[in-house]
């Protein structure tokens, strides 16, 4: 017998009707009888994409479609990526490389269309950017980079940022604070509360502030909310997460009580080395303020969320909980899943089509947060469990860059001709 037909078969005779089971019934603390759990471990071998995909935050939008570029993306990263990850030392001569590598990004190509500015906020560095063609707005983003706090900054996020000023409208506020080995988890949360109570007291609109992080970037998206709270200041105006680092604790979800629905295949985070960085985040003597995971902090925090992350990424509980939790407080909460995604995908705005659709949603959520339109003409129904196919008619033309004045339509722009001339396309 096939495992599919013992899946099926077990199913058939735990739940009458064959019904699927709700959120409840498969993902809290009530312990699974042995023939569930055998039903669950079939259908986790079952292969990708054979099934519709399973949710525990049942609010959620599933994004099931894949594209060439991100299954090619995915592969390359499988076999190239993570087992360089695996094998490499976690030592500070390592640690220090990564960062190096991490700053040559900042040779490649940039837009023309923004001028970033570096200056500092209550100390921290910073680089602001606003967008030429980007709606109009008074809305400020605060940024903070992933990288598992000890990679990545402000250079090989510039580009992610771009698009969030372009699509926002926003004044976007990239962060560079303290990582490993010269700082550990709690001198970066000091860094990012330290930003936004900065960017607090300067702005025009503190109302308007909206805090946004991809990984790593996303645990201190939540501790800003939470120690905002806590220090009496303004909550942010929204909270935008891409594949967000929820808790400092591996084992922090089983003690929540919310169970996998699907068995972990990160595409380029090899487990056990995640587990081994972790030691180095918190070392003895180090204190963070108020919680040490925001999945204890929630609580504290009010402002509307927006959640992304990828179908079989070992962080996705961690999301779903923080969003059945926030939920059930009455927070607005927004969270897209992604199938056939690497982690923090949406970071890869200029490769992936899926990486500037899920920046186009967040963008429009934060424009909802803070009281001004969306920018997007067919907004995603939060009730539908899949993506809406259709086709939509554009012309366009190559035109002079001169030629285009700051009024124009422009809805985006891609390089062409030795970097003279822009696709420039308008409604049709």
């Amino acid at each position: 017998m096939s495992l599919r037909s013992l899946a099926r078969r077990l199913r058939d005779l735990l739940l009458p009707g064959g019904s699927s089971p709700t959120a409840d019934e498969t993902t809290r603390t009530r312990p699974l009888p042995p023939v569930v759990a055998v039903a669950e471990r079939a259908r986790n071998v079952l292969p990708l994409g054979s099934r519709p995909m399973r949710v525990v935050y049942d609010e959620a939008v599933v994004h099931e479609s894949v594209s060439l570029k991100s299954r090619f993306l995915g592969r390359t990263a499988r076999l190239v990526f993570k087992p360089l990850l695996r094998l490499a030392p976690l030592n500070d001569r390592t640690l220090t490389t990564l960062r190096s590598l991490d700053r040559l990004s900042a040779r490649g190509p940039r837009s023309r269309y923004v001028e970033p500015v570096s200056f500092e906020l209550g100390g921290v560095h910073v680089e602001s950017m606003t967008h030429r063609y980007g709606p109009e707005s008074e809305m400020t983003v605060l940024y903070l980079h992933g990288g598992g706090f000890f990679s990545c900054g402000i250079e090989t996020h510039r580009r992610i940022c771009e698009r969030l000023a372009l699509y926002t409208g926003a004044t976007v506020i990239s962060v560079e604070y303290v990582q490993l080995p010269e700082g550990s988890v709690a001198d970066s949360v000091n860094d990012a509360i330290t930003a936004y109570e900065a960017l607090v007291e300067m702005s025009d609109r503190p109302d308007k502030i909206v805090v946004a992080g991809d990984s790593a970037g996303g645990y201190l998206t939540m501790k800003i909310a939470e120690l905002a709270h806590r220090r009496g200041l303004p909550a942010p105006a929204a909270l935008l997460t891409f594949s967000p680092l929820l808790s400092l604790d591996p084992d922090r979800i089983d003690k929540e009580g919310v169970a996998r629905v699907y068995r972990v295949r990160d595409a380029y985070l090899p487990i056990g080395r995640v587990a081994l960085i972790r030691k180095r985040w918190v070392p003895e003597g180090a204190v963070i303020e108020g919680e040490v995971s925001p999945l204890d902090a929630v609580d504290h925090i009010s402002s509307p969320a927006f959640f992304v992350a990828v179908e079989d990424e070992m962080l996705r509980p961690e999301v779903e909980a923080m969003a059945l939790m926030l939920s059930e407080r009455g927070v607005e909460v927004e969270t897209h899943l992604w199938r056939g995604q690497v982690h923090a995908f949406p970071v890869l705005a200029d490769t992936l089509p899926e990486s500037r659709q899920a920046l186009r949603l967040a963008a429009d959520f934060a424009r909802r947060a803070v009281g001004e339109a969306s920018t997007t003409e067919h907004e995603a129904d939060p009730t539908q469990h899949d993506d809406p196919q259709h086709e939509e008619t554009i012309s366009g033309e190559v035109v002079d860059e001169r030629s285009v004045r700051q009024d124009d339509d422009v809805l985006e722009g891609e390089l062409v001709g030795g970097g003279r001339r822009r696709w420039f396309f308008q409604p049709g």
